[in-house]
This record gives C-alpha cells, sequence and structure tokens, in this order.
C-alpha cells in the first residue's frame, strides 16, 4: 500500500517536470552563464568539467526550442552536448584527434514527417543513439569510416560512412518504406519502448533490443512479455500459456523463422524457449490474421532472428538464477554471416532460490501426496534432477549481384529440450495391515527441433519472392514406475511401469510472391504445403493395457490478399485462403478482411473480419497417471477424442494518440465450433462431449508518457460461453479459463542508466467445479461433481517489481554490461490457480475427498548479469 501512495504522489506531481517553452537569445555571454541559465529555463541538467567552458562566449538569435539553442552554442565553442535523457546532458570537448560529430533528420520519404525513435547505430564502435520526436539524432566521437546504420520498423535500412554525414547544419535523410508491404501509420511505443503497433491488421511487433524494462523481468523474455498486452492472459502464470482473446495456448501458432514449434516453454512452461539476444522482431497478431497464417484458430507469434550478415565480430553472454547464455555473431567471408545462440540451465547442479520457488509452484501436481500425510513414522527421500537446453544456428548468405539487388539465402535452425528425473521414495507408511514403502521414479523429456531454408529475392522495385522448405519435430517421452512393497520383507504388492510417448513429424514447404502494383495497390499470393505426421502411445504394464494412435494429415494451401491504401485515410486487406486436409478430406475457405480508417488526424478506426480452421489439437491426458506436470497430448482432427475446429471471428475499435496519450480500444465476438469435453479437460465430464463456445470481449489500453516516466492501464473484459448438449442440460456455461476481469497498472522510469518498472495485476478467479462427495459402485469410488465451473476461484492479486543498470566496461563502448534484478509476487500473496479433487484414505483405510489446489508461485527474486562486445 505504501508503494501505492508512493507511485500515486509521483503520477501527481510529474506534469510540474515538463519543460517551458521560452524564447532565448545571447549576446556575447559567457559560456558558464547560458548553461546555468538554460538549466533553469528548461529544468535539465548538464554534467561537465568546468575547465572545458572557462573564456568562451556565445551569441544567440532568439529562439525557444532547446535542441536548437544546444546547436548554436556547439557551432560558436569547443564543447558538444552528449544527452542522456530529457533531463540530462553530458558536455564534453569537441577535440579528439580523428574523430568527428555527426547528425541528421530522419523524415519519411512520401509524407516528410518525422520517424521518432528510429535506431541509428555506429557498426564499429557498437555505440547506438534514437531519434527524438523532431526525428533528429547526434552521435559524437565518431572516426570518419566508420559505418552508420539507420533502422526503423517498416522502412529499408539506409548505411552510411560517417563522414558523409559529418555537416553542421545536419541533413535530412528520407527513409523508404519497406517494398514487401505498403507504407503503413506505425505508433511507436504502444505500451513502452520496442513495442509498436503497424498496418491494418493491429499486429503487434516487438523488437527485444530496443525493449524497455518491465516488471518480474530480469531480462526479456519474449512470450512474457507479450502477457503485458490486452487480450493476451497467462491464467496459470506459465510463459508458454498463452491465452489469446478466448483461445487456448494449442489455438496458436507459433513459428521461430518459419519453423512450426509444438512446444514453447522450458522448465514446465514457466520460461519460454527463444533467446531474446539474437531475436530481430516478434510479430503478434491476436485477430485480423493475414491470409499467409493458417491452421491455428487464435493467436499467431510470428519470431524473426536476426536477418542481416554482421558487419564486425560480436557475443555476449549472461547469467542468471536458472541458466547460462551465449551468443556470437560474425561475417564469415563477403555476404556470408553466422549467428549462434545457446542456453543451458544449471538447476541440476545448484539449487538458487529462483529454482526453489519454481520447483513448489510446479511439482505441486505431485507432491501433495507427500505433503498431506502424517509423516511422523513415514521417511521421505526425494530427488529433482532437472536442466533445460537450447541452441540455435543461423547462416545468412548475400547473393546479390551488386547492391541494388536484394537476394538472400538464410538457413536457420533451432533444438529445444527439457530433461526431468524425479524419484520420490516413502517408507514405513502406515496405516494398513502392515508398513510399507513406496517408490517412484518418473522420467520425463520435451524435445522440439527443426529447421529452415528460405530464399528471398527481390526482382524489381515492384515484385519480389519468397520461398522456404521447412521440417519441425516434436518429442514427448514419459517412462515413470511405480513399486509398493512391504516393509518388513519387501513383498511386492504393486509394479506398474507406465511409458507414454507422444511425436510430431511436420515437414513442408510454400511459395510466396508480393507485386506493389503501385503506391495505392498491392497483391500478395503463395502456395502452402506441409504433411503431419502425429503418433500416441500409451502402455500401463500392470493393467496390460495399451494404446495406440497414428494419422498423417497433407494440407494444400492456396492464398491470396490484396492491399489498398488511399493517401494513408483508407486501407483495406482483403484476403481469402483455401485449406485441404487430407485427413478429413475436404477443403475448407478462409475469408479475411480488414479496414482502417482516419477519422480525424489523431483517430483511427479499425474493423475486421476473418474464418479460420484448424486440424490439429492438445487434449487433456484422458489415461490414469499421477504425474500431472504436462498432460496435454497432441492429436489429429480424425481423433475420436479431437474434431476439426472451426471460428468466425469479427473486431472493432479505434486508436487515439495525441500529446503522448495513447489510448487504444477494440471489441471483438468470436464463435468457436468442433470443441471437445476431453480437448478442454472438464471435471466430473465423462463421456466424450462435442460443442461450441462464444467469446465476447473488450481490450482497452491508455498509456502516457511524461518525458521518462511511463505509465499504462491494460484492461481486458471476456466473458467466455460453452456449450456441450448433455453437459449442465445443455445450457450454457463458463468456459475453464474464462476470466471475465483483468486489470494490470505498470509503470517505468529511467534515470540516467538506471531503469526501474513496478506492475499490479488483479484479475477474477478461475471457474472450478465443485465436488460434494463420493459415490462407491461394484468396488469403485467416483467423485460426486456439482455444475460443471459453476464456482469460480477467489480474486488474484499480485505485484512485481524489476531494476536495471547498464554500465561500460570499456572507454570505447566496445564493452557493455548490465546487471538486473526482479522480484515476482512481492507481497508474497497466495493465490490459488485451479481446483481439482482426489481420493484419499485416512489411517483406518476409510476414503475420504480431499480438496487440492494449485497455489501460485510465492515472493521469487532473480538476479542477471550479462556481458556484450
Amino acid at each position: 500500500m505504501k508503494s501505492f501512495f508512493f507511485l500515486l504522489l509521483i503520477l501527481l506531481h510529474l506534469p510540474s517536470f515538463s519543460q517551458k517553452t521560452e524564447s532565448l537569445s545571447y549576446d556575447k555571454i559567457s559560456l558558464e552563464e547560458v548553461l546555468k541559465n538554460l538549466e533553469d529555463s528548461y529544468n535539465i541538467k548538464f554534467s561537465f568539467n568546468p575547465e572545458i567552458v572557462k573564456k568562451q562566449q556565445v551569441t544567440t538569435p532568439s529562439k525557444n526550442i532547446l535542441s536548437d539553442i544546444l546547436k548554436e552554442i556547439e557551432s560558436q565553442s569547443s564543447i558538444f552536448f552528449e544527452k542522456i535523457n530529457d533531463r540530462y546532458y553530458v558536455i564534453r570537448k569537441k577535440k579528439k584527434v580523428g574523430r568527428i560529430t555527426i547528425c541528421g533528420y530522419l523524415l519519411d520519404n512520401r509524407r516528410q514527417n518525422p520517424l521518432q525513435e528510429a535506431l541509428v547505430v555506429n557498426r564499429n564502435q557498437s555505440k547506438t543513439t534514437s531519434t527524438d520526436d523532431n526525428g533528429y539524432f547526434q552521435l559524437h566521437l565518431a572516426k570518419p569510416n566508420d559505418t552508420i546504420d539507420i533502422r526503423f520498423l517498416g522502412y529499408k535500412n539506409r548505411y552510411f560512412i560517417a563522414k558523409e554525414l559529418e555537416n553542421i547544419d545536419c541533413i535530412k535523410i528520407l527513409m523508404k518504406e519497406d517494398d514487401f508491404q505498403l507504407g503503413e501509420v506505425v505508433i511507436t511505443e504502444y505500451v513502452t519502448s520496442g513495442i509498436s503497433r503497424q498496418g491494418a491488421n493491429s499486429a503487434i511487433n516487438i523488437d527485444p533490443s530496443k525493449l524497455g524494462i518491465l516488471p518480474r523481468l530480469v531480462e526479456p523474455d519474449i512470450l512474457q512479455t507479450l502477457q503485458f498486452l490486452p487480450g493476451v492472459q497467462s491464467p496459470t502464470e506459465t510463459a508458454s500459456g498463452l491465452h489469446i482473446r478466448g483461445g487456448t495456448p494449442d489455438h496458436n501458432l507459433i513459428l521461430w523463422d518459419g519453423i512450426k514449434m509444438y512446444s514453447s516453454g522450458h522448465f514446465f512452461d514457466l520460461l519460454s524457449i527463444f533467446n531474446p539476444y539474437i531475436t530481430e522482431n516478434i510479430k503478434l497478431s491476436r485477430s485480423s490474421t493475414e491470409a499467409k497464417y493458417g491452421n491455428r484458430i487464435s493467436g499467431v507469434v510470428d519470431i524473426e532472428s536476426k536477418n542481416e550478415i554482421p558487419k564486425d565480430l560480436g557475443f555476449g553472454v549472461g547469467i542468471n538464477m536458472t541458466n547460462i547464455d551465449a551468443y556470437f555473431e560474425a561475417p564469415v567471408d563477403d555476404g556470408l554471416g553466422v549467428i549462434i545462440s545457446a542456453r543451458r540451465a544449471f538447476t541440476d547442479l545448484i539449487e538458487t532460490p529462483t529454482f526453489r520457488s519454481y520447483s513448489d509452484r510446479a511439482f505441486q501436481s505431485i507432491r501433495f501426496f507427500v505433503d498431506n500425510q502424517n509423516l511422523d513414522q513415514e521417511t521421505v527421500e526425494n530427488e529433482n534432477i532437472f536442466y533445460f537446453t537450447d541452441l540455435t544456428l543461423k547462416a545468412i548468405l548475400d547473393l546479390s549481384k551488386n547492391n541494388k539487388q536484394n537476394d538472400k539465402l538464410t538457413i536457420s535452425s533451432i533444438f529445444t529440450n527439457n530433461n526431468l528425473d524425479y524419484t520420490l521414495n516413502i517408507k514405513n507408511i502406515q496405516g494398513f495391515s502392515e508398513p510399507f514403502d513406496e517408490n517412484q521414479k518418473d522420467n520425463l523429456e520435451f524435445v522440439n527441433q527443426g529447421a529452415n531454408i528460405k530464399w528471398e529475392k527481390l526482382w524489381s522495385n515492384n515484385f519480389s519472392h519468397s520461398a522456404n522448405i521447412y521440417f519441425s519435430n516434436y518429442n514427448f517421452n514419459y517412462d515413470g514406475l511405480r513399486e509398493v512393497r512391504a516393509s518388513s520383507d519387501g513383498f511386492l504388492f504393486l509394479n506398474n511401469n507406465i511409458i507414454e510417448t507422444n511425436t510430431i513429424r511436420d515437414a513442408g514447404a510454400s511459395v510466396h510472391t508480393n507485386w506493389s502494383i503501385n503506391s495505392k495497390h498491392s497483391l500478395s499470393i503463395g502456395y502452402d504445403f506441409s504433411s503431419n505426421d502425429v503418433t500416441y502411445n500409451a502402455d500401463y504394464s500392470a493393467d496390460n493395457f495399451t494404446f495406440d494412435e497414428s494419422d498423417n494429415n497433407i494440407t494444400h494451401a492456396v492464398f491470396g490478399e490484396y492491399k489498398l491504401n488511399l493517401n494513408e485515410k483508407f486501407k483495406l486487406s482483403a484476403g481469402i485462403r483455401s485449406n485441404y486436409f487430407s485427413v478429413l478430406d475436404k477443403t475448407y475457405w478462409e475469408p479475411r478482411i480488414n479496414i482502417e480508417f482516419n477519422i480525424f488526424n489523431d483517430i483511427i478506426t479499425k474493423i475486421a473480419a476473418e474464418r479460420r480452421n484448424q486440424v490439429i489439437s492438445q487434449v487433456a491426458n484422458y489415461l490414469p497417471n499421477d504425474f500431472n506436470l504436462d498432460n496435454q497430448i497432441w492429436l489429429l482432427a480424425d481423433s475420436e477424442f479431437v474434431s476439426m475446429l472451426s471460428s468466425d471471428q469479427i473486431s472493432g475499435g479505434f486508436t487515439i494518440n495525441k500529446n503522448n496519450w495513447h489510448i487504444d480500444i477494440e471489441g471483438y465476438y468470436k464463435d468457436t465450433e468442433g470443441l471437445t469435453s476431453f480437448a478442454n479437460g472438464f471435471n466430473g465430464v465423462l463421456d466424450l462431449e462435442t460443442g461450441e463456445s462464444k467469446v465476447f470481449g473488450i481490450d482497452l489500453l491508455i498509456k502516457k508518457r511524461i518525458r521518462d516516466y511511463r505509465t499504462w492501464i491494460g484492461y481486458s473484459y471476456t466473458n467466455q460461453d460453452f456449450k456441450f448438449e448433455n453437459v449442465n442440460d445443455g445450457n450454457y456455461f463458463p468456459g475453464n479459463f474464462d476470466v471475465q476481469h483483468s486489470l494490470s497498472w505498470i509503470h517505468s522510469y529511467q534515470w540516467n542508466n538506471f531503469e526501474f518498472s513496478l506492475g499490479w495485476t488483479i484479475r477474477n478467479g478461475r471457474p472450478y467445479t465443485p465436488a460434494s462427495g463420493i459415490t462407491e459402485d461394484n468396488g469403485f469410488l467416483f467423485i460426486d461433481y456439482e455444475e460443471t465451473n459453476s464456482e469460480r476461484l477467489n480474486t488474484y492479486h499480485r505485484l512485481d517489481f524489476s531494476a536495471s543498470y547498464k554500465f561500460k566496461l570499456s572507454k570505447s563502448d566496445t564493452w557493455r554490461s548490465k546487471i538486473g534484478f526482479s522480484l515476482f509476487n512481492l507481497y508474497d500473496k497466495e493465490n490459488t490457480l485451479n481446483r481439482t479433487y482426489n481420493i484419499r484414505f485416512d489411517d483406518n483405510n476409510d476414503f475420504l475427498l480431499q480438496e487440492v489446489n494449485t497455489i501460485s508461485a510465492g515472493i521469487t527474486p532473480n538476479l542477471s548479469f550479462r556481458i556484450d562486445f
């Protein structure tokens, strides 16, 4: 509560810090006096050695813009100003042998408007700055032959030699929009730096290299970052458990360099598997997706690793309280470069507080048996050996014959692995005719690996193509052993070996073409082919039971999309996709349309509608198994447990972007058919049921930036109703993850090289199905459940914090370092994430109903340190 009032006090007083705008002029005034006057007039601070400004005088005409005054002073003196942020400046002496100062203004080549927060990089010195609200940038102490790389999302990169930009008047640099798409309005800082919204389809783009600090994240995490956006939730507190506008995680299409990913989480989904330090862009579509994306009915997460040949050698290494990672990038030869990254957990060697908190959260579902026993006489021994790894390798080959041609071949590969060996031994268990021992061994492994070869070529200024071949392999393997022996003589009462495997072999190819007919019209056409082999096998030795399911699906998809852009006032994107699924021997059509138009200069309105289909889904593991860390199995739609999913969705809203205020509101309605009770895992529903869902929602974002302070409120209203003919008498009822109200309030502040972030989250508890008792029938015990999802858990809320400090390890800025610290669940709130029931036996061998709650992670610290070169 104290933190809340402290933040409120900051909010009330920050507006008083805004810069004044005055008309100032100086006539042969000492530089020291001028600097002091500027500090008072503009509420800024200069840091400098007084010796470098002594005996200098300046004369400036009447000006009211601070940047103009500073440039005038630089032209008349031996100093220059290095801007740290809107409040702090460092003054340095100009003279350094062989060094120059460069500057410029970045403008859109058609509309001539300034491009804010574009990235300007001195590649030779690894020194970076960004453009201000006027598109202005400045870099100091550059060598004349340094390479300057200018980047802005949605525009072609531009390269200069430093001496070309050495000009007191600061040249205007015109940026051309990317030829692969029509010009689009870009809303920078959608929530914080590094996150922008672009295009009529409302896609969100994230650049991890520019990402501002976010609460609870000690360093960037690709999938957890998405959860700060309205409409994206994780009711299970996991990274990969993304529920996007009423969909479940298996309804999302996740691509890494064009490779389909069927597992995206480390540490049982608490961390994402993708290395942010070699990632160039993450594109999220919550709705109104482009026609090139298919076979999923909810969100699309398209992750692209760095796609340019490194100009120089670079590497980085980092460590936090769960893992160590490193990356390496280098030009191998003229026109060839490689980028490598690797990460491995050390949790099998060292037990940190972060690992203990994660373990307590992850292993609740298999530890409740031990935690609820009377262990006065029993001896409990358990061992948990767990680690994860991921490795990526990318080669980039420039096939261009000259600088005017864009012809590139890239080869990408990824390998991810999670491995767990868990042993639990309970000796001398009381309560039956004689004491007994229970021994449990579990080995669990997830592997997702893939590769992609992609060829891109710009044939002319108006026509380009992209072709790729990929494969993706997913392997889930579980081997469990259960033994129950008499404590006295070791007589074996029970011996059960459980083996389960789930594999996916996905291979495919695609060709996409883009034709920019003129500045207003463009057309893209493509063809996708994929082949999916999906198998699931289970073997239970104690019951002499086996289960085998295997099938193949071949998909042929053809799509086309037309885009219209009328002077940025009206944009239309209309597409259609046709999918033939061999497993069903049927063709499904998917029309899509997106419209965006400007009512006023600062208000954008958007309307979209689409139909999408999905032929592969996950279902809850319906076979008996007391090891519940991951009970989701992938199956194709011809299985008796999975049906073809079809979804229709419409959405509409508007965006206001003015005076550092950003307001974005969008409503949507989504109708999904083909849902099954096994896919949704309803407690108490034993028979296979097929039904539908209807989702109505509203996503709201309100953001304000006041210089180096940012705050935003994200709110989502979601009403998700399911209907199954034989569940709850055929009436509509809430879905398992129907979180109707979710609110987050985030704050971030930058001070010199420090960054701080605080975030508070509150939401409704999830629905659950209450149990009323136990029924015994012919020696079998059954839990009596009431109406499905008729009760809700208590309200969920927590507070998270993060801080970081950046510093240099060398004067040349070549070596850079960063320390980060985070606290998850700052006030250690015990939130209930899920509630189920189990049948237990007491000391008299009488059965009883036990409530089993999955509790959120408690206060969890994390600390990181990294070095980049």
